[in-house]
């Protein structure tokens, strides 16, 4: 599904920094430290991370948030929680990490989360990462990026009960009413070919 005209794709900028915090936290919650320094590395031009904004027309208003770094095996490791959960996982030296994604939900089923996507994988392949990975929270339909990690060809992992509180704390879940216990699932895939999407049902 094609963006709708009225909305456009840009990188972050630290004037959204309050209304991507504010989307941050009314769809997936975490800590303000979190928040702040993904920020601070995606508006870093020297940083690997990349902070995207998709902007609806005419008022430049932030309707959705991505972002994507780029880690070696060590961190790729400690971001994804392997040690802790004891899971091999085939890493390259760099592999890619699609970070957070969500869509304010009056956007949502616009296109907006297939063009974080689209996106995301074009810079991996535009800086050669052959690896790319991330983490898919469970979350009732269609706000559940298990669908868009399908459909763009990431192969599920494993699924792991509990997975925030076993890797971590994510506080504020907005799910939870305390400390996050919510399962989800880890998916990784080549980028050294083209995603091909598959159409909608």
């Amino acid at each position: 599904m094609p963006l709708p005209e009225t909305v456009s794709l840009r990188p972050l900028r630290r004037p959204d920094a309050p209304a991507a915090q504010q989307l941050w936290d009314d769809r997936f919650g975490g800590a303000p430290s979190t928040q702040k320094n993904w920020m601070e590395a995606a508006l870093n031009p020297t940083h690997s991370a990349v902070g995207l904004v998709a902007v609806a027309a005419p008022d430049d208003e932030l309707v959705g948030l991505s972002f994507l770094d780029v880690g070696d095996r060590a961190y790729t490791r400690q971001y994804l929680g392997l040690d802790v959960l004891d899971l091999p996982l085939p890493l390259a030296d760099a592999n890619g990490i699609f970070h957070l994604s969500c869509v304010r939900a009056d956007w949502e089923g616009r296109g907006i989360g297939s063009a974080f996507y689209d996106r995301r994988l074009a810079v991996l392949a535009d800086r050669d990462v052959s690896r790319a990975f991330g983490v898919a929270w469970h979350r009732p339909a269609p706000t559940d990026s298990r669908t868009l990690f399908e459909k763009y060809e990431f192969t599920r992992l494993a699924t792991v009960d509990r997975y925030y509180s076993r890797t971590g704390t994510r506080p504020n879940c907005p799910v939870c009413t305390e400390a996050c216990t919510c399962t989800a699932s880890l998916y990784g895939r080549s980028v050294g070919r083209p995603a091909v999407r598959r159409s909608s049902p």
